[in-house]
């Protein structure tokens, strides 16, 4: 996913243009008055915004925790995470994702859905100036301040993953729910949802030998919210959920 930027041929700053999607108003005010000599810049505050205008622009550079659309109806609402990705890779933009998240499980899965680098937020300026040169001259990037990610992005392919029902049991144990209960909600028995924890217990059998559901729950960043769970009370999130495997 690194590139060593001695040999990339990027465009010159000055023919480029940015969309910077980030709820953060320092942050967009920031990158439209840093990134001026990349020529023009757009903002916005969410992803389904950008979604909707669909700006003639060379990178689209995107925070993961984004506030909901003020739109439910609108086919892109809820946006963030893996989600956003994935619909903004899908309208063809290369993606720099800006982000202050460090779990590489997440992140190798954001990048898995469509984005091409990484910048954190600690990072300094220059090096998300760099970063955008470079995704969008087609290359990937990812920044010192997030090592070892790589070596995640490589693995990937070896690393568990959970069906939805997996995942449904997984978030019910998380906040302490009986087999019995979950049976119940899921419509399944006790014993049919214990089984589908023990699934779980078997691919994560590491990481559950010192870590609660709980724990792995956030480390895999699936919960109700959370960058690759669905938005709370979205319907559309939770379909698009069941549709889509963990990390796809």
């Amino acid at each position: 996913m690194t590139n060593d930027p001695a040999t990339m041929t990027t465009r010159p700053p000055a023919q480029l243009s940015v969309a910077c999607v980030d709820d953060d108003t320092l942050i967009r005010l920031g990158f439209a008055e840093l990134l001026r000599n990349l020529g023009d810049v757009r903002t916005y505050d969410n992803a389904t915004a950008l979604v909707r205008d669909a700006p003639d622009v060379d990178v689209v550079v995107l925070d993961l925790w984004l506030p909901g659309s003020t739109d439910p109806n609108h086919p892109a609402a809820c946006l963030q995470g893996a989600g956003a990705v994935r619909e903004i890779h899908r309208l063809g933009y290369p993606i720099l994702l800006y982000t202050n998240e460090r779990r590489r499980e997440v992140l190798a899965a954001c990048l898995a859905a469509g984005a091409q680098g990484i910048v954190h937020k600690t990072e300094p300026f220059a090096a998300v100036e760099h970063a955008i040169t470079v995704v969008a001259a087609g290359g990937g990037v990812i920044t010192t301040e997030l090592a070892g990610l790589a070596e995640a992005v490589t693995a990937r392919g070896d690393m568990p993953s959970l069906s939805p029902r997996q995942l449904d049991v997984l978030r019910g144990r998380a906040r302490g729910e009986s087999f019995k209960a979950i049976g119940a909600r899921l419509f399944i028995s006790p014993k049919t949802a214990e089984a589908y924890m023990g699934e779980v217990s078997k691919r994560f059998a590491s990481f559950l030998a010192t870590h609660s559901p709980a724990d792995l729950e956030r480390y895999l960043g699936v919960g109700v919210g959370d960058l690759l769970g669905p938005q709370p009370g979205c319907e559309e999130c939770t379909a698009r959920e069941a549709r889509t495997p963990r990390g796809a």
